[in-house]
């Protein structure tokens, strides 16, 4: 007896739905059939906690074409296959809003959404007169003030790029970068938008210990605090050897945003789990996810280094878990051989059906 799937009714559809992971899971069954879609979009309307609590995914490289990416799941423990053939095996210089951004020769940085089918945005190039070896180097990181496709004429994109780590700001359908070079700082290691503002964090209030080389990372807490992850690594005749310990600090800012008035260690994450590597930092809730990830923890991706010599593709595989309770280290995603020399992967965040 042949079944006619695409009329199946709406309560054994509803129990699919329920038993989906991924928001890629819940694209796919969207575009099954009007009737799937339409059950996933009301699926998706009705659940509010689903459409605040999206995990991230890691970009990685793909098995059988080493040009392409793919998506590895950590609930589902699974690879997904990408289809973003611009992407190639360049590193991404930012991941924000669901898109991925890479640099080309001629520092024109491009973002791509490989969610939607909606066309590329390609920006001026930035005007580096210092340059690296590795031209995908150029421009340290890249980020989104809101999502181009719902404020297509609204949004901000913020960078850091090589000359001495400056800052370059761009708005939507501006033909030219503003540049800020101050030269009373040293550079700058992270950059996010919070509340409104555009906060960045410079090289010299990281670590002065020069048996580390320091990472440094901006985060919204799930609570819609502003957290700073301190991430150090081991590092031996200047090389590196992989993460020794991340630290997480919550900043106190005053009533307009524009001034830091304390900063204080946290020694515990309440209901937040982190994300952190190339590419926008991000938070999502432990309980919600409480059969996935845990609790404490900070999960962290192979990252750029704003020095030499730089993890890719010579250096470590430097991915894992790390628990800030314990000081203990876990793996979220196995190492395998074609990782090597490809680059480092970067956490993003697909939508879903109906978003």
């Amino acid at each position: 007896m042949e079944r006619d799937w695409a009329n199946l009714d709406s309560l054994a559809l509803n129990m699919i739905v329920e038993k989906l992971i991924e928001p890629i899971d819940h694209i796919w069954f969207g575009s099954v059939c009007k009737n799937w879609h339409s059950i996933a979009n009301l699926n998706h309307r009705h659940d509010h906690q689903f459409r605040s609590n999206v995990m991230p995914m890691l970009t990685i490289p793909s098995k059988k074409s080493p040009e392409k990416r793919c998506l590895y799941s950590i609930p589902a423990n699974r690879v997904y296959p990408l289809e973003s053939t611009m992407l190639n095996n360049k590193r991404c210089c930012g991941s924000s809003h669901g898109w991925l951004a890479t640099l080309d020769e001629e520092d024109v940085i491009t973002w791509v959404n490989p969610f939607k089918d909606v066309a590329p945005i390609s920006l001026p190039p930035i005007d580096n007169y210092m340059v690296c070896k590795d031209y995908d180097f150029n421009v340290h990181k890249v980020t989104l003030s809101v999502d181009p496709i719902t404020s297509p004429n609204d949004y901000v994109v913020a960078g850091i790029y090589t000359t001495r780590s400056s800052l370059a700001f761009i708005k939507a359908g501006q033909e030219f970068w503003t540049y800020i070079q101050d030269t009373d700082h040293f550079g700058f290691i992270d950059i996010t938008f919070y509340k409104g503002l555009v906060y960045a964090v410079e090289k010299n209030c990281v670590s002065d210990d020069a048996t580390y080389s320091p990472l440094t990372y901006l985060v919204k807490s799930f609570d819609g605090e502003l957290w700073m992850v301190r991430r150090f690594i081991n590092r031996v005749k200047n090389i590196n050897k992989g993460t020794n310990s991340l630290h997480v600090f919550k900043l106190e800012l005053n009533d307009k945003g524009d001034k830091l008035m304390h900063l204080s260690k946290l020694e515990s994450l309440g209901d937040n789990v982190l994300f952190v590597g190339d590419g926008d930092s991000m938070s999502v809730s432990t309980s919600y996810f409480s059969s996935y990830l845990q609790k404490d923890s900070i999960y962290y991706s192979d990252n750029y280094y704003n020095e030499v010599p730089v993890p890719y593709p010579r250096g470590p595989f430097d991915m894992g878990i790390y628990n800030i309770k314990h000081g203990s280290f876990g793996v979220h995603c196995p190492y395998k051989s074609y990782f090597k020399g490809m680059a480092p992967p970067i956490w993003v965040v697909p939508p879903f059906q109906g978003n």
